[in-house]
Order: structure tokens, then C-alpha cells, then sequence
């Protein structure tokens, strides 16, 4: 885990804490997904460099409540959500897409003159660089913080987490997951689970655990869907990206482009909206399995591969879901349309 300095930008640094042994084979998941029934392809293949910029326009689009509403939370309660992170501790981000959002908060802290230590956690070594480097000349009049970038997973981050307490110089990590990330997963269950493990993982470096979390708690059907319509040029893009990608990882063309187009539909039980690439026509897809094997896949006209989901979740639903995990709601934070919200969950006594 050697720090990979940034060349011009004080004393940012990417610590690359990958741990060189996943299991996860991008090539064997687009495989399995496509046998599957339904269809699936991972939603990994949407969040490389290029599908993080088809995502920034789409999120433009005034319709789209989710980003908008997210920046006003920030901007009107900001220095209140950052009075309550712990001084001299941990701010752990998870995703650094959106760099706005972050210095918004940053910028309240700066106001208090609270010293943090900042960490972001992306895949990404390009877009680490490139957000830290904005944000190390945004703060570098700001010597009270210190911005560091971890490159890796979610799993190498819990190891990371779980072995900083030989350096006994932090009290509590403050985890931070927005742009509705959290509500991406695919049932309460799985992001109760996840709570779970980075608590866990604190326990083990004896940090105190919060989590700031932005989710999307809009109830209306139509709003949600008027956000997430499909005849957007941006969402296209963005959602036809998988394909590409996929190309990309098999290292054959086994998609084209023009062959599909996209869908979606909300589920009222899970509260969640599933989001697909669709055959325009009945196609044959062609699969590398091996060096020198393809399978052919046959696909009917409209039928849907299925490649990510967005999480529509109340209220009274984060607090089922943190409960679950041994956490609790303590304050929140709407936007004026109560169509979007930011969560502080702290632990339990006893935790």
C-alpha cells in the first residue's frame, strides 16, 4: 500500500490499499448474468471514467430531483450537517464522483475551522487524481485538512479500516455515501448487511462509527419516472454504456449499440426502479467463453437485460434498514419538495 503522491498538489496522496487477491472476474459475471433468467449484466460496467461522465450530464437534467435536491440539502443545511463530524477524525468518502457535493461540505467545515481528515475512496486512479487534485487547490489555504485518496473496493476499504489502530491517531470514522449509492443495492437486506460490515470493521480499529447517507425518498410514480425518462438522450448513454463496456471487458464486440434501447419499470413492493437495455429485434449475441470458444445467445425482440437499480426508499424504511444494522436515525435533513433526504446514522449504545 505505497502512497502515490499527486504531482503538484501539496499534500494530497493516493494510497493504493488494494489487497491483490478478488475473486471478482468481470469477464465470468457479463458471462453468467447473460445465461441467467432473468438477463442481467453487473452494474460495475456502468461506473468506469467514461460512464461517471455520461452520468454527470444526465444527473444535469432539471428533471432529475435526485441531484438537484441533493445540492440544495447541502447548501442549506451544510454547516449543520458538518457541525456534527467529530474534529480531527476521519471523513471517509465512498465514491468521489461528484466533487461538488464534497467541497460543499468541506467548505462548512473550513467556515468552523474544524481540522478533518478527509479520505476518498474510489476504483478509479484517474478520477482519485483528478478530483483530489480540484479539491487540494479549492482547500490548499486550509492547512487543517488533510486529503488523501484510497484506491480500491469496498472490501479493500474494510481491510484498511479494520488495521488503523496500530497508528492509534484517530477517535471515530465518519463514512459518507451519497448521490443515493446506498439505495442502489439490491434489497434492504443487502444495504442493512453493508452497514453492518464497516461497523464491524471499525469495532476492529476501535473507531467510533456514523454514516452520513443521502437517499432518495421521493413516493410519487410519476415524478420518479419523468427523472428516469427513457427518451433522455444523457440516460441513454448512460445506460447503453454497460454494453460498451462489456465489449470493452470481453475484449469482443459482442453487443451493438444500434441493436438496443433502454426501459424501466418501478417496483411498489421493494420501492425500486429497475433499469434495462432492451433488443430493438430478435439478435443473436455472440460470448466469448474461452480463448477459442463463443456462445450463442439467443435474445428475443424486447427482451430486457437488466442493469441497475435505484432505490425509492421512505423514511421509515433507512430507519428499518439502519436499525438492522444496529444503527439508528439521528437527525435528517429534506429538500423543500421532501422528495430527497440526508441521513446521520450513529450506533447504538452498546455497538
Amino acid at each position: 500500500m505505497s502512497p502515490i503522491k499527486l504531482g503538484l498538489e501539496g499534500n494530497a496522496q493516493v494510497l493504493d490499499i488494494r489487497q491483490g487477491h478478488s475473486s471478482f472476474d468481470l469477464r465470468e459475471e457479463i458471462v453468467n448474468g447473460m445465461r441467467g433468467q432473468p438477463r442481467s449484466l453487473p452494474s460495475l460496467l456502468l461506473w468506469d471514467d467514461l460512464g461517471l461522465k455520461h452520468f454527470d450530464r444526465f444527473s444535469q437534467n432539471p428533471a432529475y430531483y435526485p441531484f438537484h435536491g441533493e445540492i440544495e440539502i447541502l447548501r442549506k443545511y451544510g454547516p449543520n450537517i458538518g457541525s456534527r463530524i467529530p474534529a480531527d477524525d476521519i471523513l471517509l468518502e465512498l465514491g468521489c464522483g461528484s466533487i461538488l457535493k464534497t467541497k460543499l461540505l468541506l467548505s462548512g467545515l473550513r467556515k468552523q475551522n474544524k481540522p478533518i481528515h478527509y479520505f476518498a475512496l474510489d476504483v478509479s486512479r484517474d478520477s482519485l487524481e483528478s478530483n483530489l487534485s480540484e479539491m487540494a487547490r479549492e482547500f490548499e489555504d486550509y492547512h487543517s485538512f488533510t486529503i488523501t485518496g484510497l484506491l480500491g473496493t469496498y472490501d479493500d476499504c474494510l481491510t484498511w479500516l479494520s488495521e488503523l489502530e496500530a497508528s492509534q491517531e484517530y477517535r471515530s470514522v465518519t463514512i459518507m455515501f451519497l448521490g443515493n449509492s446506498f439505495a442502489n443495492m439490491k434489497s434492504h437486506e443487502e444495504a442493512s448487511f453493508f452497514l453492518e460490515r464497516f461497523s464491524i470493521a471499525c469495532r476492529c480499529a476501535h473507531l467510533a462509527c456514523r454514516f452520513i447517507v443521502s437517499t432518495d425518498i421521493c413516493q410519487d410514480d410519476t415524478k420518479v419516472l419523468d427523472a428516469y425518462n427513457i427518451q433522455v438522450p444523457e440516460l441513454q448513454s448512460f445506460l447503453l454504456h454497460a454494453l460498451e463496456s462489456a465489449n470493452s471487458a470481453l475484449d469482443y464486440k459482442a453487443f451493438n449499440l444500434a441493436d438496443w434501447t433502454i426501459s424501466n419499470w418501478i417496483d411498489n413492493c421493494e420501492r425500486t426502479l429497475h433499469c434495462y437495455v432492451t433488443a430493438k429485434d430478435d439478435l443473436l449475441v455472440p460470448l466469448p467463453i474461452s480463448c477459442n470458444e463463443i456462445e450463442t445467445m439467443a435474445i428475443r425482440k424486447g427482451e430486457r437485460i437488466h442493469v441497475i437499480e435505484s432505490g425509492k426508499w421512505s423514511k421509515e424504511a433507512m430507519g428499518h434498514i439502519s436499525e438492522q444494522a444496529g444503527f439508528r436515525i439521528q437527525h435528517y435533513w429534506k429538500d423543500d419538495a421532501d422528495d430527497y433526504c440526508m441521513f446521520l446514522l450513529t450506533q447504538e449504545a452498546g455497538q
